[in-house]
């Protein structure tokens, strides 16, 4: 046993490398080497069914919904992450304070709040880098981190316990394991048969599986408030916040022009499609739409989504959806994807009902065969 718990400590800060990896480098002016490679990591869950479903998003990322709640969240993720950064980095100084003084147990300060504030800390931290980048995958990761952090602080507890004795049994009593004990009381003991090492896989278990049946939830509310409409061989979204008559209007416009009914043809297959009107003036390195040479010097350091462009005037972007099940239709086709094969691009002016271009996108996203949100 003390083999395994040896072995914790390590799996905990993993898991927890795996949940800022991503974020972490997508923000930092190295994002496009990191990604050349990260990409085929991620791009191995979608050999298979059973795994092709983690690197997509349960929560938008790039569109613009109906719903305040779900827009506010990444600005929430952010509070939360920089809430977790602080005081985790409060309690690193107050634990190695103590250690360079040669004091006792550590009871004041924070930890006169919460017996573990710096895992605390650092379960908010996830918690606000989840809701800036909402991967299936890095919720599991972070369930994960969660689990391993309880069973890494219980077995802190009990060498404590062990090396300071009674006086650290009347700190427990008084104060709680996450908060003040009189705010936490409420939460009751694990059974001890719940601290088996079955009982704890089974736990575990349980708790991915419900994390992801409520992110699948989460998913369908999410798509309900995206501007969207469905056929039986496309799905139609924008990351924009359109009028239904107009997200129509722009598809309706594009595909009745012979060119691109020619291309679409000659791309092949009569379903699957996933296809998205973005406002002519937004540029979205997430979305396979325009090269980096393309975007205009301004706008190159991420998403350039202004609140006051210009109604009517839209690019149309057609791709082919990758998924392992080619039967899917409606809303589903968003559900089952697991990428894009980017095949046309179209410009239109439903001022004057007319096409305005039609163009090849680039093959990729601008960080390369990366999988990007697909909302």
């Amino acid at each position: 046993m003390s083999f395994y718990r040896k072995l914790l400590k390590p799996a905990v800060w993993g898991f927890y490398i795996i949940i800022g990896f991503e974020f972490l480098f997508m923000i930092s002016p190295f994002a496009l080497y990191f990604y050349s490679s990260y990409g085929d990591v991620l791009n191995l869950f979608h050999r298979w069914p059973a795994t092709a479903w983690l690197t997509g998003f349960f929560l938008p990322h790039v569109s613009m919904t109906t719903s305040p709640i779900l827009d506010s969240l990444k600005l929430w993720g952010f509070r939360f992450a920089g809430i977790g950064l602080l005081f985790f980095v409060l309690g690193v100084v107050q634990i190695y304070g103590a250690k360079l003084f040669l004091r006792r147990e550590v009871t004041g300060g924070l930890y006169r709040i919460s017996r573990h504030p710096q895992y605390l800390a650092l379960a908010v931290l996830g918690f606000g880098v989840l809701l800036i980048w909402p991967r299936f995958l890095v919720l599991l990761a972070f369930v994960t981190m969660l689990f391993l952090y309880f069973l890494l602080a219980r077995w802190e507890e009990q060498q404590c316990v062990e090396k300071y004795g009674e006086s650290y049994r009347e700190y427990m009593s008084r104060v709680g394991f996450l908060g003040p004990a009189r705010l936490t009381s409420w939460i009751p003991s694990a059974p001890a048969w719940a601290r088996r090492p079955i009982a704890l896989v089974a736990t575990y278990v349980l708790a991915i599986v419900v994390a992801a049946a409520a992110a699948g939830a989460l998913r369908g509310y999410s798509l309900s408030h995206v501007s969207s409409f469905y056929t039986d061989n496309a799905a139609i979204l924008s990351p924009a916040v359109l009028e239904a008559d107009d997200l129509r209007s722009a598809h309706q416009l594009a595909t009745s022009d012979p060119a691109v009914r020619d291309r679409l043809e000659a791309a092949g297959g009569s379903s699957g499609w996933l296809v998205y009107v973005v406002p002519a003036s937004w540029h979205l390195p997430d979305l396979p739409l325009e090269s980096w040479e393309e975007i205009p010097a301004e706008h190159r350091g991420g998403h350039t989504t202004p609140p006051d462009f210009e109604r009517g005037v839209y690019k149309v972007l057609f791709t082919k959806a990758r998924t392992h099940r080619p039967e899917s239709r409606g809303r589903e086709i968003v559900t089952t994807a697991y990428g894009r094969e980017p095949v046309l691009r179209v410009r239109v002016d439903l001022h004057r009902n007319e096409v305005t271009a039609v163009e090849s996108p680039p093959e990729s996203v601008v960080w390369g065969d990366i999988p990007t949100p697909l909302y």
